[in-house]
């Protein structure tokens, strides 16, 4: 068979995904957008412009190292790219990032399309940006597979205005520009559901959101996310503090959609910096309202380097993780190998690989004194809280980014049958 699967990101998931093919020896290309590749000249060039406009491009492009295929299956297609980078260099509120967004995915996806042939036996794409490709696959004979890394959109939405009705300061005019989109947006989701032959989604809430909408989930084939590479058992003891406050560690986006304004508030009005130090590494989304002033306990350490994160993952106590709709979250898996127990909520797509006491806990979402009841009870038992670490690197050692690899091609067998 030869397999063409396409991302306009060179994200981990979409890596090992490609991967899985490619050890298979199954895959004639990953087709992405903006990639890093230093010895292009056109990359020297952008990044010389980009140097005139004092933009570090070069440290932007190497967070897009695509670090699982061999360079020759890799095929970039990388303009709409840069004009959406572009663009939200000078765009502070992000709705003309959007439109550009909006405009980019599916001309990546015509593109793609564009690249099939008889040739190939199966076309792989993901949400928003492959509409095209699986249509243009349909034509020509070929499986068509779905991946759907998020919730199901319009119950995504759902939450996000119940938030929006209870915390108003939500609103923003960036949430009224995509909440005025989201029909459209939807219906082309929709379609690309349709014309799949597989739906692939990384947990059971994924699934079960799109079931919620009524779509036909016969066809959806769960294969959880991998883990990184686990610490050695002694490792993953030796980690954590003696600190007499739990040190917590927050990875990725501070956003409502994880549930960061219930952290603060819980924060605020359990008073949770005598008990707790919370420290932030991510992009800032929240609203200055709900943000400041920051309770005491609470840093923010802006985003920060892979490994200096992998770091920091060993020496916390917990992470903290109370988001309110995640399709998986692999913030969870990467606690786990460095041993680190993890405090999450049900809406967690990961939560699937969690047993409560054993290698994390679990509260319901949006509840800041269960936040809280949560937190207290780790301050009081710091003695079982570091007794998950050695489970939560053995939940992480038990199944790896190659056991993904090996699920997802078993999920893909036999050959769907043809319409």
């Amino acid at each position: 068979m030869s397999v063409l699967i396409s991302h306009p990101s060179v994200a981990p998931f979409v890596q090992q995904a490609a991967r899985a093919f490619h050890e298979a020896g199954r895959l004639d290309r990953f087709v992405t957008t903006l990639r890093d590749n230093p010895s292009s000249r056109w990359q020297q060039l952008a990044c010389g412009v980009a140097r005139l406009a004092r933009f570090d491009l070069c440290r932007q492009l190497a967070r897009r190292a695509v670090t699982e295929l061999p360079p020759e299956k890799v095929q970039s297609l990388p303009w709409t790219e840069l004009l959406r980078l572009a663009v939200s260099r000078v765009d502070r509120g992000g709705r003309l990032t959007d439109r550009v967004w909006a405009w980019a995915e599916p001309a990546f996806d015509r593109a793609v399309a564009r690249e099939l042939t008889r040739a190939h036996d199966l076309v792989y794409g993901y949400e928003y940006s492959s509409l095209a490709a699986l249509t243009r696959g349909r034509q020509l004979g070929i499986c068509t597979c779905y991946d759907v890394p998020a919730p199901e959109p319009q119950f995504v939405r759902a939450i996000l205005e119940a938030e929006a009705r209870r915390w108003p300061v939500l609103r923003t005019p960036y949430y009224r520009h995509t909440a005025r989109r989201e029909e459209a947006r939807t219906a082309r989701r929709r379609a690309e559901w349709n014309a799949a032959d597989v739906v692939i989604a990384a947990s059971k809430f994924t699934r079960d959101s799109f079931a919620h909408a009524g779509l036909d989930v016969r066809k959806v084939r769960i294969v959880p996310y991998g883990s990184p590479p686990a610490v050695s058992e002694e490792a993953a003891q030796s980690g954590g503090t003696n600190d007499p406050r739990v040190q917590l560690l927050w990875a990725g986006t501070f956003s409502a959609r994880k549930g960061a304004h219930y952290l603060l508030q819980a924060w605020r009005e359990h008073r949770l910096g005598e008990i707790a130090q919370l420290r932030v590494f991510g992009t800032i989304r929240l609203p200055d309202e709900l943000l400041r002033p920051l309770p005491a306990g609470v840093e923010l350490g802006g985003s920060i380097p892979r490994a200096e994160l992998m770091a920091h993952y060993h020496a916390s106590d917990a992470l903290i993780f109370p988001t309110l709709c995640d399709g998986f979250g692999m913030v969870v898996t990467e606690a786990w190998s460095r041993g680190l127990p993890v405090l999450t909520t049900p809406r967690a797509g990961a939560a699937d690989l969690l047993c409560e006491h054993e290698n994390g806990l679990l509260f319901p979402p949006a509840d800041a004194d269960a936040i809280a009841d949560t937190l207290r009870r780790c301050s009081e038992q710091r003695d079982q809280l570091r007794a998950m670490r050695v489970r939560a690197r053995h939940t992480a050692a038990g199944w790896q980014w190659s056991d993904y690899r090996a699920a997802l091609r078993a999920a893909l067998e036999p050959r769907p049958p043809q319409r």
